[in-house]
């Protein structure tokens, strides 16, 4: 077998699942708060395309190591060479065993060429009892090595470095539920030194997980370019029969039309990621407001007082000299919507959402939308959710956070002025899309 593979252990309901999750960036990986959510060995491969790069195999925890490692030394003093024969034996005689399942389903992969990553949780004091587990882990002669979970708040690292150096050559603390690109790419590094001749394949692997990760921005940054500029150029259609419609329920259909497409954005920001089906429970209440509601505008719309100060500006500043931070929370879009300056002057509301134009007797049109701060409101939104998802590994199944930044200056804001003003009318040049997505990629490094 040509790729590389690692048989992760440990303990009961230390995170070993979860670092495979984060690992192979697999969202399928079964993870739960109670011992015995994995039952069976499992494998999850991390691919380029058809390729394996690498694959990992999920084990349930030992249940039984001092009674296996009595039947290991039962055979006495055996050679070194003789040791992890002695498991393959084990394997033979034992396997299938209700008494030794769990250990069965672990050792089986070892015994078959794996590499071993050892789990602990760092954040509990290290226990004499895992030492029978690292005992029989050394039966096997395999490269290895421990990682350090934390799944508490407390930190026992040193106690747990001082044990685990007596039968691991490397150890690296790894967080899965909150590890950032920069350290699966270290942990990588690591793996990388445990055996030489694996070097390369590591390193074919940190390069194809670094273009990878570039090339998912840039799709991101696409995404949100052009659903955005879609959802400005949106018009709604609709047929009524006898008299005038109503207007203010024609505004709500198309506010609703415009929050539907808000919501398929998300989706595609979603499944781009890679969480296809994983439903996250977001306690963040900036994204559970209604795009049109009064809060969504305070967290991500401009002020009526910014917008006038940016209408004074932009009329008494000359060349590109101001460079004044906006106030509030803008997150990116200030550079992207400038055109709010000259479009608003010293006026704002949501009076009038759309415009709506009757085609003929039978056939009202509604829309695009004509408050260009909604278009800002709408990219915040967007860039907000993106950059949770991008913080968030796959092995994280509780409710996520996030922080609403601000890093504008106001000349951000008028450099890109006329792009959403064209995005309205559906007519984007081929370079406004560019500087678009240039100005998004630049956020989501």
């Amino acid at each position: 077998m040509s790729h590389l593979r690692f048989v992760v252990v440990g303990h009961p309901n230390k995170g070993k699942s979860s670092i495979v999750s984060t690992l192979t960036l697999d969202e399928s990986v079964a993870i739960g708060p109670r011992p015995g959510t994995t039952t069976q060995a499992r494998s999850f491969f991390l691919k380029d395309g058809e390729k394996v790069l690498y694959e990992l195999i999920d084990t349930p925890g030992f249940q039984r190591p001092k009674k296996l490692l009595e039947w290991l030394k039962s055979y006495g003093d055996v050679s070194a060479t003789e040791r992890p024969k002695l498991l393959e034996r084990f394997i033979k005689e034992q396997c299938p065993s209700s008494t030794f399942n769990d250990e069965c389903e672990l050792l089986r992969p070892i015994t078959e060429g794996a590499a071993i990553l050892y789990i602990v949780d760092a954040s509990k004091p290290y226990n004499s009892r895992f030492e029978a587990e690292m005992e029989i882990l050394r039966f096997a002669a395999r490269p290895s090595m421990a990682i350090l979970n934390y799944i508490g708040n407390e930190d026992y690292t040193k106690e747990w470095q001082d044990a685990l150096r007596q039968y691991f050559s490397i150890i690296k603390p790894f967080n899965p539920l909150n590890a950032s690109f920069d350290d699966h790419i270290d942990l990588l590094r690591a793996m990388g030194h445990i055996a030489p001749d694996w070097s390369d394949n590591i390193q074919k692997t940190i390069t194809y997980l670094q273009v990878h990760h570039q090339a998912k921005k840039e799709e991101l940054a696409s995404i949100i370019s052009d659903e955005v500029c879609k959802i400005l150029s949106f018009k709604l259609t609709k047929q009524y029969r006898l008299g005038k419609p109503n207007e203010e329920r024609l505004q709500e259909e198309f506010q609703r039309a415009v929050e539907e497409k808000e919501q398929a954005l998300f989706k595609r920001i979603k499944n781009s990621l890679g969480f296809n089906s994983l439903e996250f429970d977001i306690e963040l209440k900036s994204l559970e407001y209604s795009l049109f509601s009064k809060e969504s505008h305070e967290l991500f719309g401009l002020s009526r007082e910014k917008i006038v100060l940016l209408s004074t500006l932009s009329s008494a500043a000359t060349g590109g000299a101001i460079d004044l931070a906006v106030g509030g929370h803008s997150m990116l879009l200030g550079t992207i919507i400038g055109g709010t300056i000259g479009f608003f002057g010293s006026s704002y509301g949501y009076e009038k959402l759309s415009d709506i134009k009757f085609i003929n007797s039978t056939t009202v049109e509604i829309g695009p939308i004509k408050d260009l701060n909604i278009g800002f409101i709408i990219l915040n939104r967007a860039l907000e959710y993106t950059t949770i998802l991008m913080h968030t590994t796959h092995a994280n199944r509780a409710k996520l956070h996030a922080v609403i930044s601000d890093s504008n200056s106001l000349n951000e804001l008028r450099k890109y002025s006329s792009i959403l003003k064209k995005c309205q009318k559906s007519k984007p040049g081929s370079n406004d899309r560019k500087k678009f997505q240039k100005l998004l990629l630049d956020f989501l490094h």
